[in-house]
Parts: C-alpha cells; structure tokens; sequence
C-alpha cells in the first residue's frame, strides 16, 4: 500500500508538471506562432533599406572582391556597431547565398529566447504566491506584449534583425550580471562577463546607449533597496564587472565616427531639441503612445495629439506601476521589470537626440518599439505581482490596476488587426521589388526607389549581387524564378 500510494503521488505530481508544461507551451506558442506565421507570409527576399549600404562600398562588396577584413565588419552604421548582423549575414553568404529570409525567419526565434528568459524570472518571481499553472496561464498576457505586431518594420527584412536581435542578449546580460553581483558564485562569473560582450560588442546596435543608464538605473535602485545589507565583497564585485563594462564601452565607442555608413547620421540634434522642449516632450510622449497602439493603426484612427495624450497616459502607467514595484516589494525577488522599464525610458530618449530633426512624429516609427514592448511586459509583470500580493486591496482600486492591461491590449488588437489588413498589400510589395531586382538593368528610376534608397545606390548593390551570385541572383533562384 505504501509504495502503491508513492506511486499514486508521483503520478499526480508529474501530472501537475505535464498540465504546468502544457499551459506554458500555449501561454507562449501561441503569440509565437501568430508571429512567425506574419514573417513567413510577408517578409522580403531582397535586400531593403539600410541594406543597400552594406552591400555598395561595404563588407559585401569586399567580401565579393575579395578584400574583406575585420574592419569592414566592425564599421559603424548610423554610429552604432553591427557587428552580429554583420556576421550572420557573412555567415548567409556562405552557406545559402545570402538569403534574405533566412535572417528575418530568425528574428522570432530571438524574441521566443527574449520570452523564455522572462518567463523563467517571472515565474521565479510568483512562485510561492501562486499556483504553477495560474503563472504559465498569465504569462500569455507578457507573451502577446512581446510579439507583438507594432514590430513590424522589423519583422519583415533583414536589416531588421539590427533592431530586434540585442535584447535577448541585453536580457540574458542583465540576468548574468544580476545573480553575480547578488551572489558571487564562482559558476556565475562565466556568464556575468561572456554575456555583455555578446550584448554590447556583437548585438548591441543601437541598444548599447540605453544599456548603461538602464543598467545604472537598476544598480541604485538595487543598492538603495539592500543599502543595509551589501557586504565588501559586494562592492569589490560592483568594481570589478564595472571596470569590465567600462572596457567595452570604451572599445565600441573608439572611433564610432571613422567610416560610418551613414556620415550625416553620426552627429546628434540635442542643440535643436534644447530649443524646442515642447516638442521634445511631443515627440517622446508620441514615441510611448506608439508603443501600445502601432504607427499605421495612429494614421487610421488618432490624430498625433491623439497619439501624445495616449503617450502621456503610458507615461503615468510607467510612473504607476515605477511605484508599485516598492510597494510590492518585487524587488525582493528580481529587478528585471524594472530594468526594462527604465531601458524602454533611456532607450527612447536616445533615440530622440538622434532623430529629433526628423519631425516630432518620427519616434512613433514601428522599428523603434523594439525594446518598448519590454518595458509594457515590465508594466504587466508588476501590475500582476501587486495585484497577487494584495488580498486586502478595495476593488475599486483593483479594478482600476486592471485599466492599464485593458488599454495596453486594447491598442495591441487593434494594431494586430490593421496590420493583417495591410499585410497582403506588403506582401505584395516586397514581391514587386523582388520582380524589379530581377530585371536590374532595365528598371526604371521611380520603381528602384521602391527600395526606399537613392535609385543609383539601389542599381548599384543589386548589381554586385548579380555579379557575386547572391540572394535572387543565386543558380537556385534563378531557376525558379
């Protein structure tokens, strides 16, 4: 009887893990696949963009010539390092001819390791105060922030892999760090210092700017929180990892200038943006309203001052849920929500020095929501970590907290179903620029600008592909084509 009731046990418990498991894998596949599904069925096979400069007088080219050397692939574009695209794009060339779409199919799958990574301090976070499978089922409401659709500028070409592929690293860095300074094991140091080389030297991009504020944010908030508890040996680990991060600042910022890909770009516009304060706040509450309701959904249903008041709205949500996470002491448990609230704020106030001169509605470009999705998952994660740690809460105030998740996913459909609506028009698109690329020679000027580049560049680079055997010009696409 008594092994009988063992086994009885065991079999409940790993009941328990299978239905846990099973929950997760739909909390997280789901958001995944519906993703995955609009990158298979919409992305570009040729080169777009931004890519034109890579291939006309950069490393492709020398890679074509014969002449490439570590230089051309650690050259600055828009004043930030490439490094990591620069090499799986290398690596493209290699082994499938440079393949346009073997590089965006990536980019879900970095969002799924971004996902994962958050799961896995999300549940460490709640255990404890509830149940496995109430964690994995509310972990869907993080999963359909992440993947989201107001990504899609950097879902559907290549160059978008630039945007999209640093924060699992960040993440993964933040992580590392984390659990080194807090504990100092000895199997924690590996990570603590392999990763941020990953996130700053190879993946980073732009990113790296808003990595050292956000990380610094973090640090005071930690030491603050713990000020009555931080050993010497805390302090000697807080020295260390920041003389190694000072190195690689130092390394990816040396001659950020030389050779950019894109000169023009490489100074910024904050004496413009010092003289004109009200739309710098224009332009960043734009920016954070962005985030929940995608670009092309604001041309259709809001105004931009439409789009400022619903940023100003998420910035009191971020200001929220900045309190709630002392309130509830979440930090107590981990600092990652935080974290990428405060990257999401740093990160768009970057990207606002460089691209103030642009227009005060240029922030609210889909290809700069790549980190502020993290920072709404920040805002969900703490919303449910305060609401499970407050049984005695009014209801009217827990009803209000769920106002917030009600407007975050709100703009999430409502992006969603636009974006599906404009995705055959897309498709369509990238397939008529895949036509004029096979006919190079004859294509006229207006349907080369198509590719959203100077038309001479644009004939220019298709043209060394041609000659190199390259993406559409490669034997096996020729012959289906």
């Amino acid at each position: 009887m008594k092994k009988l009731s063992l086994v009885l046990t065991l079999f409940s418990y790993l009941e328990k893990i299978m239905k846990v498991k099973s929950i997760f894998s739909l909390s997280l596949l789901l958001p995944f696949a519906m993703i995955f599904i609009y990158v298979w069925y919409t992305s570009a096979e040729v080169p777009f963009r931004d890519d034109m400069y890579l291939i006309k007088g950069g490393f492709i080219e020398s890679y074509c010539k014969g002449t490439l050397t570590f230089a051309d692939l650690w050259r600055p574009s828009a004043s930030a390092r490439i490094l990591g695209y620069a090499l799986i794009q290398l690596a493209n060339i290699k082994l499938f001819g440079m393949k346009s779409r073997m590089i965006v199919m990536l980019i879900p799958l970095l969002m799924l390791g971004s996902a994962v990574l958050i799961y896995l301090d999300y549940r460490k976070s709640l255990l404890g105060r509830l149940s496995p499978q109430f964690i994995a089922a509310t972990f869907v409401l993080l999963s359909l922030t992440i993947f989201n659709l107001v990504l899609w500028e950097g879902l559907t070409f290549s160059y978008g892999f630039v945007f999209q592929s640093p924060m699992p690293f960040f993440i993964a860095g933040f992580i590392s760090m984390q659990l080194f300074l807090a504990k100092g094991e000895a199997k924690y140091w590996p990570a603590a210092f392999i990763l941020p080389v990953l996130a700053i030297l190879i993946f980073g991009g732009t990113h790296s700017f808003s990595f050292a504020p956000a990380l610094s944010a973090t640090l005071i908030c930690y030491i603050l929180t713990r000020r009555n508890s931080l050993s010497k040996e805390f302090w000697l680990r807080v020295v260390i990892i920041g003389l190694f991060l000072a190195m690689l600042a130092f390394l990816y910022m040396y001659r950020i200038h030389y050779n950019d890909y894109f000169p023009n770009s490489s100074g910024h516009h904050l004496d413009k943006a010092l003289d004109n304060p009200s739309g710098v706040v224009q332009f960043l509450l734009a920016a954070f309203g962005a985030s929940v309701v995608g670009v092309n959904a604001a041309n259709i249903y809001f105004s931009f001052h439409s789009m400022v008041v619903l940023g100003f709205c998420v910035i009191i949500i971020y200001c929220l849920c900045g309190y709630l996470f002392f309130a509830s002491k979440l930090y107590e448990r981990t600092y990652l929500p935080f974290y990428l609230m405060m990257q999401t704020l740093f990160y768009l106030i970057f990207m606002m020095i460089a691209r103030f001169d642009y227009g005060i509605d240029y922030g609210m470009a889909s290809r700069y929501t790549c980190v502020s999705v993290y920072g709404l998952a920040g805002i969900i994660w703490v919303i449910i970590f305060f609401l499970a740690n407050s049984e005695d809460l009014k209801p009217r105030w827990r009803v209000l907290l769920y106002v917030p998740i009600v407007m975050i996913f709100s703009g999430i459909f409502l992006t969603a179903i636009v974006e599906w609506r404009i995705q055959p028009y897309r498709k369509a698109y990238y397939q008529n620029i895949k036509d004029i690329a096979l006919r190079v020679d004859t294509a006229t000027v207006e349907e080369l600008s198509k590719f959203q580049e100077k038309p001479t560049l644009v004939r220019q680079s298709l043209m060394i592909l041609r000659d190199c055997h390259l993406n559409v010009y490669g034997p096996s696409s020729v012959d289906r084509n």
